[in-house]
């Protein structure tokens, strides 16, 4: 348990950018009950576990309608966040917010195929800092498609800014990164996720690469990749060639199938798993190839990005992960270690959404989603580490 002295220290530090004292009064309230308040952490409920007259107006006032910017309280947050943890690697997030009617911010009926089923729903995307210490939530964007992006009256409904337009998920997620870099001013780092469920992945993995930014990121079985691109590693004797011609696509898993007896193809073992009675237990071991990407619709110059895969096997052979990394020269256990941070994010974004009220904002409008959002990367941020934020403050 933190104490109460210093969630007041941590609010005052996160929250130092509103510019109005009662916005500040209410911000630290607000991050108080999403703390303390049980069950549905609705702004009702907030407001009737506050001991504070007509609470639930303000707070509904504060989260809803009041005009503060929360992009300066987030980067806020994630400066101290990574001030403590020294985060490794900066996490990509999708998450799914099942909503009833059709006037929340957002909302569409999508196929989740997480859950194999049509659900309606808001997609909201996010990106963690993580390290060995934690993993912490720091910005997000709400995915606008369909009518979001042309119906005048939907947009004026939810209130959203005529400079905010649609945009594909690889590119929000492209743009929160840039904006962590450049405007944050955070030390860049890998930049891990689970794209299984991307659209257009190769968009973003290229914009990644075209800007110099390293990632790993998980991949289906049946992720494609040009096949013709040599086993071995590249050398001064036998550079790192593009594919030539026509671009024989094959997938992750039938490239990995064809060359597991391949000697050229480098091994290494994966990270111990979590200690049991007789200490760590071995995963497994990860085989690693080089490839290429297949050349999107639209490319500059329609050439493929070179790419290293990775095939994570356990002990009974069998594959159990696919990834694709741009890190080709770096030593493969070296890029792989903190792979695991993307595992751990969807255990901290179940969290998110059991103890902190991630899917429980009632309104419809964008700027209160976003607000919530922001409160709700405070709430976690001090959960975590706001003891230690305080302390690094001081």
């Amino acid at each position: 348990m933190h104490s109460d002295a210093g969630s007041l220290s941590f609010a005052a530090d996160a929250f130092s950018t509103m510019p109005r004292s009662d916005q500040r009064r209410w911000a630290k309230l607000y991050l108080r009950g999403l703390l303390l308040a049980d069950g549905r952490k609705s702004v009702r409920r907030i407001a009737d576990s506050m001991p504070v007259d007509r609470a639930n107006q303000s707070l509904q006032q504060f989260i809803n309608q009041s005009p503060w910017d929360w992009e300066p309280v987030r980067a806020r947050i994630a400066g101290r966040v990574e001030d403590v943890i020294a985060p490794d690697a900066w996490v990509v997030n999708r998450v799914i917010i099942p909503k009833r009617g059709d006037r929340s911010v957002g909302v569409q009926r999508r196929f989740v195929p997480e859950l194999g089923r049509t659900v309606n729903s808001q997609l909201v995307l996010g990106v963690s800092l993580a390290s060995e210490r934690a993993n912490v939530p720091v910005d997000w964007r709400i995915a606008l498609v369909g009518g979001w992006s042309t119906d005048r009256d939907l947009r004026r409904a939810a209130y959203i800014p005529d400079t905010v337009t649609a945009k594909p998920e690889w590119a929000e997620i492209s743009e929160m990164l840039e904006e962590m870099r450049s405007r944050w001013q955070l030390s860049p780092v890998p930049v891990l996720g689970d794209l299984r469920h991307l659209p257009d992945a190769v968009r973003l993995m290229c914009e990644l690469g075209r800007r110099g930014v390293e990632y790993v990121f998980q991949v289906d079985a049946a992720f494609p990749v040009v096949a013709n691109t040599p086993m071995a590693p590249p050398t001064a004797q036998r550079p790192l060639r593009r594919a030539c011609g026509r671009p024989e696509a094959v997938t992750v898993r039938s490239r990995f199938e064809a060359i597991t007896t391949c000697p050229a193809v480098p091994q290494a073992r994966l990270p111990a798993g979590p200690p049991g009675r007789s200490g760590a237990t071995p995963r497994g071991r990860l085989l690693s190839s080089l490839a290429s990407l297949l050349p999107f619709r639209g490319a500059a110059d329609g050439t493929s990005c070179p790419v290293r895969i990775v095939a994570e096997v356990n002990q009974r052979d069998e594959f159990t992960r696919f990834w694709v990394t741009n890190a080709i020269g770096r030593n493969l256990d070296e890029v792989m270690a903190p792979a695991h941070r993307a595992v751990q994010s969807h255990q901290a974004m179940t969290e998110l959404q059991g103890r902190f009220g991630l899917l429980d904002f009632e309104g419809r409008s964008y700027r209160g989603l976003h607000h919530h959002l922001t409160m709700v990367s405070a709430a976690f941020a001090y959960n975590v580490v706001g003891d230690a934020m305080t302390a690094v403050r001081a």
